[in-house]
């Protein structure tokens, strides 16, 4: 997964989280183990990142209309 940060912001650099380090904004990212990717994810979602690269999925859909129900005619 790779992200490229819009807003400057702290997050952790070790899996313990004993260590920070600042995601500076205008940079890119990227995971290679599962924690790291759970920290991106973070920073997509709180909308300080944006998923790039060509797996990234939609970021919103389209809603299903309903139709309305047929009604029998009356004769």
């Amino acid at each position: 997964m790779k992200i490229m940060m819009t807003k400057t912001a702290a997050g952790i650099s070790r899996e313990d989280g004993a260590e920070t380090i600042r995601y500076q904004a205008g940079t890119e990212y990227e995971a290679t183990e599962a924690w790291q990717k759970k920290v991106l994810q973070g920073f997509v979602k709180m909308g300080m990142a944006n998923e790039i690269g060509g797996n990234a999925g939609p970021t919103e859909t389209k809603a299903k209309r309903g139709r309305p129900k047929k009604t029998a005619a009356k004769k």
